[in-house]
């Protein structure tokens, strides 16, 4: 799902078809995994849960996709904006939001250094074009600098404090830099601009999980009875509440779906949520694996590709600080 991101191929004097650019072939494979521990819990039905799931296996029967290269369309299109930002004739305002359209689409085709630097630049010929300050707090979120990441949410809504966006991304940062205390008030305030968005009830969860596990599960099934909008993402929520198993997950997946675009995104949502559930109980080995598999995916644009790579690094951290511990010398 794309938060407070604009069309990449909109602008204003230019008129170029958006790109999707990912499409992929289902293939099913089966996947085996081992060694994995479980992650004491008070919430002893989760447990038992997650037991059932490593004996099925819990990676089998995936779908996964393949995916391609960028379309001949995305790069005329990257050919086109070139030559128009380098035009003379532009203003400062405009150069600033060609720059950040360029910006948006080298994100939506995996170039983010060239993104991160096309929403630099904007700022510098328009300070008051927020929205790209809110595209370079992601990036700063994702390379983990988060106090940059602050500094441009917090720009974004000195700016425009209704842009409701920002309180999630920004929520997310605090989130992965161990604020969850006081990322739960921008999650919440996202929250409650539409509680019927499976999307952001999957976030309020997340981040009060770390704080309080069983309170977590309380406002999940909650917020569960308010989603009457039948979206695909009801059933990411249904399983994280264990209405439905890992593989009807799975399985809704293809349920209404008219393009192979629209099947990657949602591939990469299924498997980033799979992953963060796996994860918070010490299952890193399988979420590492899901992890992986929401970034074959391709759809950069997504936070859910975004943060996978965020969620790899910190299990690759967590491995390395565990591995130097077992290096130390025992004590005498």
């Amino acid at each position: 799902m794309i938060y407070g991101l604009i069309s990449p191929l909109s602008c204003l004097y230019l008129r170029i078809p958006k790109l999707r650019g990912i499409q992929c072939l289902l293939l099913i494979v089966i996947l085996t995994l081992s060694g994995c521990s479980l992650f004491s819990s008070d919430q002893a039905n989760l447990a038992q849960r997650h037991d059932a799931l490593d004996t099925s296996n819990s990676m089998a029967n995936l779908i996964i996709p393949e995916p391609v290269e960028a379309s001949g369309r995305a790069q005329q299109a990257l050919a086109k904006f070139n030559m128009i930002v380098m035009s003379p004739e532009l203003s400062d305002d405009e150069r600033a939001q060609f720059l950040f359209r360029r910006g948006l689409l080298f994100d939506s085709v995996g170039l983010s250094s060239l993104a991160f630097y096309d929403f630099q630049q904007a700022v510098r010929f328009d300070p008051r074009l927020h929205e790209a300050y809110n595209s370079i707090g992601i990036h700063h979120t994702v390379r983990k600098e988060y106090i940059e990441a602050y500094e441009a949410f917090d720009a974004v809504l000195e700016m425009d404090e209704n842009y409701e966006f920002t309180y999630l991304n920004r929520g997310v940062a605090l989130y992965y830099a161990g604020r969850s205390d006081l990322a739960l008030a921008d999650i919440q305030r996202y929250y409650d601009n539409d509680p019927q968005d499976a999307y952001r009830l999957l976030w309020l969860y997340l981040v009060q999980f770390e704080v309080n596990p069983d309170t977590a599960m309380a406002l999940l099934k909650q917020g569960e009875v308010q989603l009457t909008s039948n979206q695909w993402s009801d059933n990411i929520v249904a399983f994280y509440t264990g209405k439905i198993s890992q593989q009807s997950l799975l399985n809704s997946v293809i349920v209404g779906v008219d393009t192979r675009n629209q099947m990657n995104e949602r591939l990469c949502e299924a498997y980033f949520y799979l992953g963060k559930y796996f994860r918070q109980f010490g299952k890193d080995k399988i979420a590492t694996n899901f992890f992986k598999l929401a970034l074959s995916t391709n759809v950069y644009e997504f936070v859910e590709h975004r943060f996978s790579r965020v969620e790899l690094a910190l299990i690759r951290d967590k491995n390395v600080q565990v591995d130097a511990t077992n290096r130390l010398p025992d004590s005498e």
